[in-house]
């Protein structure tokens, strides 16, 4: 096997998908909320109340990323910032209804663009990619790239 081919066909694989997916949001969900935002989204509401500490960890970038995120994403009025009354230098985010309602209609709006593609392979191809997909996300996390 070359891993390097391999290395790059992943890469230029993912890109593609990545970037149908923004022009998917753009164009059917949400013209004014990046990927990068509503990953910030779906991951507070999934594990609210957070910290942006909590969010940069979990997606391994840099705490200023996520406090743009987190500033934009509280204009657009899609969080609450609730300051912790024992520490006030902690603040926890929480997903706001409309955010809630972003969230869900984003999520049935990517489901109905990708059913016609999904529907092209076989039950056991897709399970067995998302499986060997998450089997690399589980191997990268345990790996120090040190």
């Amino acid at each position: 096997m070359n891993f390097k081919e391999l290395a790059s066909r992943y890469q230029i694989a993912i890109s593609a998908v990545y970037r149908k997916i923004n022009q998917i949001m753009k164009e059917k969900v949400h013209e004014d909320i990046t990927t990068d935002q509503f990953s910030t989204l779906q991951y507070v509401l999934q594990n609210q109340p957070c910290t942006s500490t909590e969010i940069a960890n979990a997606f391994g970038i840099g705490k200023s990323a996520v406090t743009n995120q987190v500033n934009r994403l509280y204009k657009k009025g899609l969080i609450h910032r609730i300051r912790d009354e024992s520490d006030r230098r902690n603040i926890y985010l929480k997903v706001t209804d409309e955010g809630k309602e972003l969230v869900n209609f984003t999520e049935t709006e990517i489901v109905r663009a990708f059913t016609p593609l999904l529907s092209q392979f076989e039950d056991d191809e897709i399970k067995g990619f998302i499986q060997s997909l998450e089997r690399l996300a589980r191997l990268m996390d345990e790996t120090d790239y040190q």
